[in-house]
């Protein structure tokens, strides 16, 4: 074989194999080959050239000028991702640009099908037989990264290889039949027992090609890192600890925890700790909660916390942090995602809401009756919930409560009183049947105040007044703007639709439109809005549901509602209601009352022997258009509605001498 180096020389390149300067060589236009070699590749190629020089020789063509003499350049007709990654190395300065390449001078052929001919007429080697080379590299002496750099490939590649090739010899065997595909080769991978790989091979009918079946059967007992209590403990604690994560090298995103007990211990010792702090708060019972569960036996309502007086040192600190917080707001304002001053605005908003949580407190006194719990969510968080309480100390609490009132107020204690007669005055009603009447009534007070801005309006001072003074909420009343859905009367609706129709607008046309209306309007825009805020719906049991009916009476007296207008008796309530309810009312009936005594007791007593059914349909017939309503609907007095004169203190100032 002759070698030569190539020149202008038009006998030197009739030489067989010769050394060709790289500068002097070009892509062929008869390379078949049109879509650009990848990146990776060409890096690829320049690190095997670089460690073993170039293996195989390029095929090459003279080029000729048009007339007919060698212009001393050639066209690669194979092995032109070679001499890009040579052009590749010379860039990186690792060889000139007049590098000797060797080459085959071929001038017989069709340059468009030996082109085709080397792209086609080929066979990838076996995926298994690259594994096991891989292997032998690493076994005769070779690191995972001299493979990597000499190879030009990564690490995690050679890696990969390397973890195939410790699949059992059945396992490897099985690939090569068929039996399995590359998939579930990798899958096989994830245990490294070959006992097991085998076990769990011989489950499956062939050929296997489910990754995920094979990889679920290898991984019984290994908790996924996505689990609730993989991500509460976390895979830095968990390793400190002494356990062991497994990877899937093929896989990224698939990572177990392979010691399931020392997981569970170690969500135990933080679960602890966190009950531990939780009870050092002073709570009578705290509960944790491996999942995102329910306690068993809470009441339906909890404690909330109160918002206590700022120190001076604490209005300072919040003071500076939201001055802070709005500077970085506006350097933030067209800033990228990845500006680093994200995570300072982070940083300061995090810390403005410790200081504020660190001002909410509960009463010590109701908390040794109440309790918490800590949960753990889909996402490995803790959920701590403050306040619980369970149905067996509602009466507890409700009674410090009331203890607390009396204390603060004897005025108000004896409106407690007084209200709490009110509804057990008379037959008792069910909580269904309670929840019935409050809701109607509530649906009257709706459309009353939506119709009465004045009081609206106190409503709304009063209630902001109460949260600003000491967080404290107006039972009933959801002035957060977060309309409660109800089924109101058409006259509340209707009155809602016309002004919520207008707020479809352009945003800032509407805002300018509000500003721009009379106070009388925007007065009866407040009252429909702030209405729809109301739902003093409540069974009639708690201490909560007693707020609500004086919140209730309060606001019924200041409309001067007349629930009759809203609501009448018909025959499902009376089949709902005490007979004794019933009875009652019927006594009361204008055609009843007016009958003289021995007849009035007659019908009485046939009312009594008067089947529940029979009865609900006589009362509803009798009192029909009477305005009869039950004392909750009763709209009572508005305080301070009635004085007593001078001459009224005259008289029963005689009156008492007397």
């Amino acid at each position: 074989m002759t070698q030569a180096i190539a020149t202008h020389d038009e006998h030197a390149v009739q030489t067989g194999v010769v050394l060709i300067p790289l500068n002097k060589l070009k892509k062929s236009p008869d390379n078949v080959r049109k879509t650009p070699h990848a990146k990776a590749e060409i890096e690829a190629l320049a690190a095997s050239i670089h460690a073993k020089g170039i293996l195989q020789n390029l095929v090459v063509a003279p080029e000729f000028a048009e007339t007919g003499a060698a212009t001393g350049f050639y066209f690669v007709t194979i092995g032109e991702g070679r001499r890009q990654a040579q052009l590749l190395r010379v860039k990186r300065k690792q060889i000139a640009e007049t590098e000797p390449v060797r080459c085959v001078i071929d001038t017989g052929n069709d340059a468009r099908e030996i082109s085709l001919d080397e792209n086609v007429t080929r066979s990838a080697m076996s995926v298994m037989d690259e594994v096991e080379a891989f292997a032998g590299l690493v076994d005769g002496g070779m690191s995972a990264d001299d493979v990597a750099r000499r190879f030009g490939c990564t690490v995690r590649l050679v890696e990969q290889r390397l973890a195939l090739a410790r699949l059992s010899p059945k396992i490897r065997a099985a690939y090569r039949k068929g039996d399995i595909n590359l998939d579930a080769a990798r899958a096989f991978s994830i245990n490294d027992d070959h006992a097991a790989q085998e076990r769990v091979f011989r489950q499956f009918a062939k050929p296997i090609t489910h990754a995920a079946s094979i990889r679920n059967a290898l991984t019984v007992g290994r908790i996924p890192a996505h689990d609730r209590l993989a991500r509460f403990v976390g895979a830095e604690a968990y390793e400190s600890a002494g356990g062991r994560l497994v990877r899937d090298l093929f896989e990224p995103d698939i990572v177990f925890f392979d010691d399931g007990e020392l997981l569970q211990r170690l969500a135990s010792e933080r679960l602890d700790r966190m009950r531990a702090s939780l009870a050092a708060e002073g709570w009578g019972w705290v509960e944790t909660l491996r999942g995102h569960g329910q306690i068993e036996g809470c009441a339906g309502e909890r404690l909330h916390p109160t918002q206590r007086k700022l120190k001076p040192s604490e209005k300072k600190e919040i003071a500076a942090l939201e001055a802070r917080a709005e500077e970085l707001d506006a350097k933030l304002e067209d800033a990228e995602e990845d500006n680093p001053l994200w995570a300072e605005r982070d940083e300061v908003e995090a810390k403005l809401d410790g200081l504020r949580e660190a001002a909410r407190v509960f009463d010590p006194k109701l908390m040794k009756h109440a309790g918490a719990a800590v949960a753990i969510d889909r996402d490995g968080r803790a959920v701590i919930t403050k306040g619980l309480i369970k149905r067996v100390d509602v009466k507890a609490i409700a009674k410090l409560r009331k203890a607390e009132v009396k204390a603060s107020s004897q005025e108000s204690a004896s409106n407690v009183s007084d209200a709490e007669d009110d509804i057990e005055e008379g037959p008792r009603l069910t909580k269904a049947l309670t929840e019935r009447l409050t809701e109607a009534r509530t649906r009257g007070i709706r459309a009353s105040l939506a119709a009465n801005p004045a009081v609206a309006l106190g409503l709304l001072v009063f209630t902001l007044m109460r949260q600003s003074a000491d967080r404290s909420r107006v039972p009933g009343v959801g002035i957060e703007a977060r309309p409660i859905g109800f089924d109101d009367d058409d006259a509340m609706e209707n009155a809602r639709i016309a002004y919520a129709e207008k707020a479809e607008e352009d945003e800032l046309a509407f805002f300018a439109a509000c500003v721009d209306q009379p106070v009388d309007k925007l007065l009866g825009m407040l009252a429909v809005f702030l209405a729809e805020t109301i739902d003093l719906t409540h069974g009639g049991a708690s201490f909560e549901d007693k707020r609500r009916q004086r919140i209730g009476d309060a606001l019924a007296a200041a409309l001067g509602l007349d629930m009759s207008r809203h609501w009448e008796a018909d025959e499902d309530f009376w089949s709902a209601a005490p007979k004794a309810l019933a009875i009652t009312a019927l006594e009361s009936a204008p055609a009843i009352a007016s009958l003289g005594e021995q007849e009035r007791n007659g019908m009485v007593a046939a009312f009594q022997k008067m089947k529940k059914a029979e009865l609900a349909r006589t009362a509803a017939q009798t009192l029909k258009g009477a305005g009869w309503l039950p004392d909750l609907l009763i709209t009572p007095p508005r305080e301070g509605a009635f004085a007593v004169t001078a001459e009224g203190k005259r008289a029963l100032a005689k009156a008492h001498a007397a």
